[in-house]
């Protein structure tokens, strides 16, 4: 499951000034300044800005505050919603019709119902057996849990004991309804 047209192109409208806005205070990409797409947009210089804004989330803050007039007030809440960004290591555990299971690597094992921007993550997890590890920040937009644009899987099949302990998360979290579907 992805978002629809219009969410994605309205995600990457409030995402690439931030991004933008994150490389020029922080001067990380002076070439990249002034981006206002994601086309032709590397990934590791889109992984080394957000790393950089997920680091201290306040600059979100100063975002806002220096660009208020010219967000309406839904895109304000939504860009400080990625506030509350969970970034790490997370086992792609299943792909369902309304979004992927992923479950943290983190002691606590919360499990997420996740959507793609514009490709699923059954696109994106590709030929890559499954369940999967990948790294990434999960953000809220709008009801739903996303990813940031940057997914980065390390190629490795789990063992049996590994998987079947991930399958026993996502089936208790289901059981218990404790799948985060936005947060």
């Amino acid at each position: 499951m992805v978002l629809t047209e219009v969410q994605a192109k309205l995600f990457y409208d409030l995402w690439i000034p931030l991004l933008d806005f994150v490389n020029r205070k922080y001067k990380l990409r002076k070439e990249f300044y002034g981006m206002d797409s994601s086309k032709g947009l590397p990934l590791d210089v889109v992984r080394i800005i957000s790393e950089k804004l997920w680091k201290d989330t306040s600059v979100i803050d100063e975002y806002i505050s220096k660009n208020k007039q010219n967000m309406s007030e839904e895109h304000i809440s939504i860009v400080r919603r990625w506030k509350k960004v969970v970034h790490g290591k997370f086992v792609v555990e299943r792909h369902l019709k309304n979004g992927s299971i992923l479950i943290s690597c983190d002691e606590d094992g919360s499990v997420y119902r996740v959507r793609g921007i514009y490709s699923s993550w059954r696109e994106m997890m590709g030929r890559l057996p499954m369940p999967q590890i990948v790294e990434t920040s999960l953000i809220p937009f709008q009801n739903v849990i996303i990813h940031d644009g940057i997914v980065m899987p390390y190629g490795v099949c789990l063992g049996k004991n590994m998987a079947d302990q991930a399958k026993y998360m996502y089936m208790n979290a289901k059981e218990h309804k404790r799948i985060i579907e936005c947060i």
